[in-house]
């Protein structure tokens, strides 16, 4: 499948790179860091690695480019947050072009397959599963591990320290509109940044407390809570992972350029980091969350 999708979008990238690219908007380029060439390139060490993850077993130099070459291609494709955010709220006033954003959601969809078969190789070479990784029955002891609460409750300060950091500076300069889809995007905001987190280390991600009164003492759907812990906070860390190297590059190279209000530096420092603090304690929380509630195995029985 990975090289179907090596050949496919390689050439679709290569049609581009021969001057038939469509118009982007309102970024002129579709992928981050990658020229179009650039980008066929990659798309080709993915279908090279694949074959390699296919013909090879055991060897850590494959699976090390199997990893590589993902997480290139990841770095390509941040704005598909935007781009989702901005097409479920178009309230917003987020720009969406519907070019820029299937290519990269196939460029994104490359990352996620490729990553599928090297999590696949890895636990082939511990001996695991492929389905699930295990190599013992599974436990099923559902308490928190200490990392995950730790995890958990940085995420919130990460939410904290955002909102704390734009009402040092106002709301004047933000460029969303207002109306219904703004009142949704901040209700959604703050319940990604305090509720998500907490539900998934507290005992009312697992079982509906006694105040939710139609559902209270049944389980909770797994993945009510861990799709949107999963799925943000990886986006999120992705995003603002980005970001964060695009500005440390900008400040090396003496090239970083500030404002007031919402352009100074204090303010553009302090929401990135707060935001990947953010992103990466929800997702932390949501694998320990996604380990401790796995059923046993379809094809092993563990």
């Amino acid at each position: 499948m990975i090289v179907g999708w090596a050949v496919l979008y390689g050439s679709v990238r290569s049609y581009f790179a021969l001057g038939n690219a469509p118009t982007f908007s309102p970024l002129p380029q579709d992928l981050m860091l990658y020229s179009y060439w650039g980008a066929a390139a990659l798309c080709a060490a993915a279908g090279l690695t694949a074959l390699a993850l296919r013909l090879t077993t055991g060897s850590r130099a494959v699976l090390a480019a199997g990893w590589a070459v993902t997480a290139a291609i990841l770095v390509a494709c941040p704005l598909v947050l935007l781009d989702i955010v901005g097409g479920l709220l178009a309230g917003l006033g987020i720009p969406v072009d519907l070019a820029s954003f299937a290519s990269r959601a196939g460029m994104l969809s490359g990352a996620l397959l490729l990553a599928a078969a090297s999590l696949s190789y890895q636990r082939e070479m511990r001996g695991g599963c492929q389905r699930c990784g295990r190599t013992r029955p599974a436990d099923r002891d559902e308490r928190t591990p200490v990392w995950a609460w730790w995890a958990a409750y940085l995420a919130v300060a990460g939410c904290l320290v955002r909102i704390a950091a734009q009402l040092s500076v106002g709301f004047g300069d933000i460029m969303y509109e207002a109306g219904a889809s703004l009142v949704v995007f901040e209700a959604g905001f703050i319940l990604a940044g305090t509720l998500l987190p907490l539900a998934l280390v507290h005992r009312f991600g697992l079982i509906w407390p006694s105040w939710v009164l139609p559902l209270a003492g049944r389980r909770v759907p797994r993945w009510l809570v861990l799709g949107p812990g999963l799925v943000f906070g990886g986006m999120v860390t992705l995003y603002f992972g980005f970001g964060l190297a695009q500005m440390v590059g900008e400040l090396v190279s003496g090239t970083a350029e500030y404002g007031d209000g919402i352009g100074s530096a204090a303010f553009l420092w302090t929401s990135v980091l707060a935001y990947l603090v953010w992103g990466v304690g929800l997702t932390v929380a949501s694998v320990a969350r996604f380990r401790a509630t796995r059923l046993s195995c379809r094809t092993c029985g563990l």
